[in-house]
């Protein structure tokens, strides 16, 4: 009897200092969704798509994803986007650029997303990629020489009886262009000698448009459309970036229509410029390349903060100018 008695105090005991589960007190995960897709998946070498990962999570939640890609696939800057839901969560994208240069189907390993609560609770959790086939460009045997095929005839042309006339149509025809061309001269001449007898005032030679004038009066024309639909949107920023893009390659010598945003700003950084000026462009064309292939459109206010910022940059630009303290939209100095 003693025995069941202190047997029951043991297990009486052990039960109240055994830990309990905590999780009944641990709030809802903060994590309300994921999805990852990709807009095309059939593409060639070298090809750009679009890979996005759309998060939904609490307000009080903040989410960042690092993927490590490959040496054969490149992957751009991340651009993120929010976007309040109706049901009080938020909405994170972010959406890169992918380059694949290897040819077959392509299998991207599971890359990381990392969460914090304004708390200080911090979680990570791993996403896949869609799969997708990069095709070639050319077939199987086309390695392969091949002989090349006989001459075709191509049926509908003239009787022989007609080939006489033609000819002698096309040597007319020929003396007929000498003789305007004659007549042409001529009148040239004339002209110039009139010029020299001072009979008619010449006018002054027009004054070459400079690289300046051009990318301003490009971006003059924008101040008046009126964005209320995408192509609207796609129209002002996809002008902003062949603007800008077009300004640099006059100004600073290369080729800037044929370089990535990030090869741009390291090239830029290289031949001299400002590493400040180099981020200000760089982060203007991630603005640009965000509206234009993946339809993320800020307000209106912020893209005509762009197109100030497109100005300066051209104003940057010229030769001795000094930094004017305009910068990109959530950039500090």
């Amino acid at each position: 009897m003693r025995v069941g008695l202190v047997l029951l105090v043991v297990v009486v005991a052990l039960s109240a200092l055994a830990p309990r589960a905590a999780v009944a007190q641990q709030p809802p995960a903060p994590i309300l969704g994921v999805e990852v897709t990709m807009n095309r998946h059939d593409p060639s070498i070298g090809d750009r798509l679009l890979l996005m990962l759309r998060v939904r999570h609490r307000a009080d939640v903040a989410v960042t994803a690092t993927p490590e890609p490959p040496a054969s696939i490149e992957f751009g800057k991340p651009a993120v986007s929010t976007l309040a839901m109706p049901d009080g969560a938020v909405q994170t994208t972010v959406t890169w650029t992918v380059q694949p240069f290897v040819v077959g189907r392509v299998r991207l390993s599971p890359f990381p997303v990392a969460w914090v609560t304004q708390d200080g609770r911090t979680g990570r959790f791993q996403v896949q990629t869609p799969d997708f086939e990069v095709v070639p460009t050319r077939g199987p045997d086309d390695t392969a020489l091949r002989p090349l095929k006989d001459p075709v005839t191509v049926p509908g042309g003239p009787a022989a009886w007609l080939r006489p006339t033609l000819t002698v149509l096309a040597v007319v025809g020929g003396l007929a262009l000498i003789a305007g061309a004659g007549i042409l001269v001529v009148r040239r001449l004339r002209l110039v000698l009139r010029r020299i007898r001072g009979e008619i005032e010449v006018e002054p030679a027009p004054v070459p448009l400079t690289a300046e004038a051009s990318a301003r009066e490009f971006l003059d024309d924008l101040a008046g459309i009126t964005l209320v639909d995408p192509s609207a949107f796609e129209r002002y920023y996809g002008t902003i970036a062949a603007v800008v893009r077009r300004y640099l390659s006059e100004r600073i010598g290369f080729n800037a229509h044929a370089l990535t945003t990030e090869e741009l700003e390291r090239r830029m950084t290289t031949n001299g410029v400002d590493r400040w000026q180099a981020r200000l462009v760089g982060g203007l064309l991630e603005r640009c390349d965000a509206a234009v292939y993946a339809h993320r459109f800020p307000d209106p206010a912020s893209a005509d903060h762009d197109l100030t910022v497109a100005y300066e940059i051209v104003e940057l630009s010229r030769p001795g100018a000094a930094p004017t303290g305009v910068l990109p939209r959530g950039v500090t100095a």
